[in-house]
């Protein structure tokens, strides 16, 4: 039993993989101003100046071709790459699984086989979803393949249960960023993960303090701010600790304490930090960096397609550049 699929090929050398990576990397959206102010995104994707990875025009297209990119560039690498990138990708995949659920909970079946193609899910994953009416036996049945994989992951159909699929995604996220942490990793892919964790943190404080929710379970632990210090400025109601943290992880403060504020500065301190990992030619940094780069571009696209009745500015705002 495996999260992912195994590709039938060996891969390629790592030399041409990082080679082909860097081409593809000079592809990717630079400036976001022509998509903002001058043509709505899907005129901009079907002109000559674009030259990346994207095909579809649609919010859920964007996403499919997103998984299809990841697929490609896990079947291009060797078996020592593969190592390394599973956690990073079986990661990407859990999103795959959360659409998978809400496709099924809103009767999309259509879609539903749509994302699952262009998925890096195993085959017994895929059946998890094919072979279920609805959201909880998808639950119940996906929740059944994780503990077999893992101890940490049961209990989904019950968090199901007592709150839904909302639960559901935060259990299996959480449980996943804090169990990926007790593997071997590679350790480029640890500090990934750690910054990851951090971001999740800091925002779920915000979320908290803002919505006067005192949840401590929120908290996953692993990150550079322990979950100890999180705790402790939740009960007291921190509210300007906030900031602080993030300017701290992100190295620079958030623009405006809101929610998209504070995802969109953590977003940016993220991509700060795999740029400079992406500047070593021959290292693991650079393919990581294309990855996170490449889900940042569908992140921005993806408010860029759903913003397309709102102030330019405001839109602007809400894009990691």
């Amino acid at each position: 039993m495996h999260l992912l699929y195994s590709p039938r090929s060996e891969g390629h050398p790592v030399e041409y993989l990082l080679s082909r990576i860097r081409g593809r990397r000079a592809r990717l959206i630079r400036s976001w101003s022509p998509l903002i102010f001058d043509m709505p995104p899907q005129d901009y994707l079907s002109s000559p100046s674009y030259q990346g990875f994207v095909r579809e025009r649609t919010i859920e297209g964007v996403w499919r071709d997103l998984l299809r990119e990841y697929r490609w560039v896990y079947d291009q690498m060797d078996g020592r790459l593969r190592e390394i990138f599973r956690p990073f990708f079986a990661y990407a995949e859990l999103r795959t699984m959360f659409m998978g659920l809400r496709y099924l909970e809103g009767g999309k079946k259509e879609m539903l086989e749509d994302t699952l193609d262009a998925s890096m899910l195993s085959m017994e994953f895929k059946a998890a979803f094919r072979t279920s009416e609805d959201a909880a036996a998808a639950v119940a049945k996906v929740g059944r393949r994780l503990a077999e994989l893992s101890g940490d992951f049961k209990g989904l159909s019950d968090a199901f249960k007592a709150g839904g699929l909302r639960s559901v995604e935060q259990m299996l996220t959480n449980t996943y960023l804090a169990s990926v942490l007790r593997t071997s990793l590679h350790p480029v892919m640890r500090m990934f993960f750690r910054r990851v964790i951090d971001s999740r943190n800091i925002l779920g404080l915000y979320n908290s303090l803002r919505l006067k929710k005192k949840d401590p379970s929120v908290f996953i632990a692993g990150g550079s701010v322990s979950v100890e210090r999180l705790r402790d400025l939740l009960r007291k109601e921190e509210n300007n600790a906030v900031n602080a943290l993030i300017k701290r992880v992100a190295g620079a403060a958030a623009t405006a304490l809101d929610v998209t504020g504070v995802e969109t500065a953590l977003y940016r301190g993220t991509t700060r930090h795999l740029r400079k990992e992406g500047k070593d030619p021959l290292g693991v940094g650079l393919i990581l960096d294309y990855l996170w780069r490449c889900s940042i571009e569908i992140t921005n696209l993806s408010v860029l397609l759903s913003g397309k009745d709102l102030e330019r500015e405001a839109v602007a705002a809400e894009l990691v550049q």
